[in-house]
């Protein structure tokens, strides 16, 4: 009896899981960037820029902003504006001002790990922004909201078969709610739904 609870002790302690920031300068590779991108659409899905339909936008960006996810960020901001009418300034004069706080932008890499049974790789990140709308001339404040986005890729094996890698996406309400259809719930990835990157 005594062996038996050692040995159980002694997988369960085995049973790992492990999350370390992805390094290097620029992204690291087609999955990484495809994982970002996925947080960065969900996150900014939510974005209400109704305001600034047929405005001239000038966008500043602060908070966790590093040169290799200034583009990105960008690029993610600009297009959901210009998609609701609104033009953006890249010089000049402009009727609103949009601050864009990054709260988090970025990817860490990790494992798990089940003795024997099942090991996993993923890549994970999230797209965190808080969004204030500001009337250029006054200053005033307009609107001021926050959106969150988080994607992962995940490719497990089993006792030597590997399985294809599958993306996920996870999505927030303002209000901290959870979205999600079709969620998949297999190898612990409640909230998540499966996706294809695009």
């Amino acid at each position: 009896m005594k062996r038996v609870l050692i040995l159980a002790s002694a997988i369960a302690l085995a049973a790992c899981s492990s999350t370390q920031k992805t390094e290097g300068v620029g992204f690291i590779s087609g999955t990484t960037q495809s994982v970002l991108t996925i947080a960065g659409n969900a996150a900014i899905v939510d974005a209400d820029f109704a305001l600034l339909n047929g405005k001239l936008v000038a966008l500043n960006f602060t908070g966790f902003v590093e040169e290799r996810n200034r583009g990105f960020i960008d690029n993610l901001v600009s297009r959901r504006i210009e998609d609701n009418g609104g033009i953006v300034a890249r010089s000049g004069r402009s009727d609103m001002n949009v601050e864009v706080i990054v709260n988090r932008a970025g990817n860490d890499q990790g494992s798990s790990n089940i003795p024997i049974i099942q090991t996993a790789r993923r890549t994970e990140a999230v797209v965190d922004l808080t969004i204030v709308i500001r009337d250029t001339v006054s200053g005033k404040r307009l609107a001021v909201q926050t959106v969150r986005g988080e994607g992962k890729y995940e490719q497990a094996r089993w006792v030597g078969i590997q399985a294809r890698g599958k993306y996920f996406v996870k999505k927030y309400r303002p209000t901290g709610e959870i979205l999600g259809s079709n969620i998949n719930r297999g190898l612990v990835n409640e909230g998540w739904e499966e996706i294809e990157p695009r």
